[in-house]
């Protein structure tokens, strides 16, 4: 009789054991738009990264409830275990290794630049504006007053000695300021003339100090054009490093940018505000995931916007989850993440969100 209800309590037992450890709590996941691994759509959320979690789910029999945070919030949730796990795709860095348990890399990307597309008749009238700054007025209006304190001292030596050419009155000093410019641009027409000794003299003077002007001023026209042409022509990261530059606050882009000493970082809550940043000219450049960036150039119907051809800090992205949650579960998802991302129809979902890469 005792053999029988130890069979009894062993069976009941082990059956309670097992429907507890079947019943896991659904997991809490948060997300944040980040096409095109997570997008939000009228019938939920899809993506690269939503579709892989969907499949490990599946292999895994898991359950999940999903809600959208900010960055910097998610992970803050995470570290206190509000959360258990990201559905985005999150760098693995150091930092965020001591608070969040990562799985797998499941993919490689690196960081972009991204920047306003530059049309030609942009190019062109920001070539018009540099011309008319305050600078080249002020150049301008010191010339002329070079051009008319010679054309005045030749008029002086020449007005009696040389009527002719350099009249009595306004009529004569407009003459001396015709011959100055003349001079100066190294035309020669020959027809004001100096012919006293004081005017040579003075016309000698100002032949060397023309070609000083003239060639300072031709290298300050080169300049502004080079600078012009430099600031269309910007490529690397390191060419943004003293100028304003918007990021995802809390992100692994971020992160680079203050760890190699960025001057004017603006750190806004997600990739629309840096867009709109950049629209209205508060930034000169968005830098974040090279993924991100590149899905807004392509759905850019209108050609705002164009990825510069640099690539800098290199990411693994990978599932993260609170260090409260099981080491068990997230090495099962791990493993189960390895096989779905060696199948075929893994290929086939980066084909579609073009993230292959070569």
């Amino acid at each position: 009789m005792m053999k029988y209800w130890i069979t009894i309590v062993c069976l009941w037992t082990g059956l309670l054991v097992h429907t507890m450890a079947g019943a896991q709590e659904p997991l809490r996941a948060a997300y944040y738009p980040t096409s095109p691994f997570v997008i939000e759509t009228d019938e939920g959320l899809t993506g690269a990264s939503v579709w892989l979690w969907d499949a490990i789910c599946k292999d895994l029999s898991l359950e999940y409830t999903v809600e959208e945070l900010p960055l910097d919030t998610l992970l803050r949730a995470i570290e206190a275990g509000n959360k258990d796990m990201f559905i985005v795709p999150l760098s693995i860095t150091s930092e965020r290794n001591k608070f969040i348990q990562f799985t797998v890399p499941f993919y490689v990307a690196s960081s972009g630049i991204l920047i306003h597309s530059a049309g030609n008749w942009q190019k062109f009238t920001a070539f018009l504006r540099s011309f008319f700054s305050l600078a080249f007025l002020q150049a301008l209006a010191a010339l002329f007053f070079v051009l008319l304190f010679f054309g005045f001292l030749l008029w002086l030596f020449e007005r009696r000695r040389n009527p002719e050419h350099f009249e009595g009155g306004w009529r004569g000093v407009w003459s001396g300021v015709w011959w100055s410019a003349v001079t100066m641009s190294t035309v020669g027409y020959g027809d004001k003339v100096p012919k006293s000794s004081g005017g040579r003299i003075i016309g000698l003077i100002w032949m060397f100090i023309a070609i000083t002007i003239i060639s300072g001023f031709t290298a300050s026209i080169a300049s502004t054009l080079t600078v012009q042409n430099m600031g269309w022509n910007r490529k690397n990261i390191q060419d943004y490093k003293e100028l304003p530059i918007a990021s995802v606050n809390g992100s692994a882009t971020e992160e680079w940018l203050r760890a190699h000493f960025f001057k004017d970082i603006r750190a806004l809550p997600n990739l629309d505000a840096c867009l709109q940043a950049l629209d209205a000219g508060e930034v000169m450049a968005v830098a974040y995931d090279e993924p991100a960036l590149k899905e807004i150039v392509r759905l850019d119907s209108a050609s705002r916007y164009q990825l510069q051809e640099s690539s800098y800090n290199l990411q693994l992205y990978a599932f993260g989850f609170s260090k409260m949650v099981s080491d068990t579960l997230v090495e099962r998802i791990s493993a189960s993440l390895l096989e779905i991302t060696e199948s075929r129809d893994y290929q086939v979902v980066l084909s579609e969100y073009d993230l292959i890469q070569e």
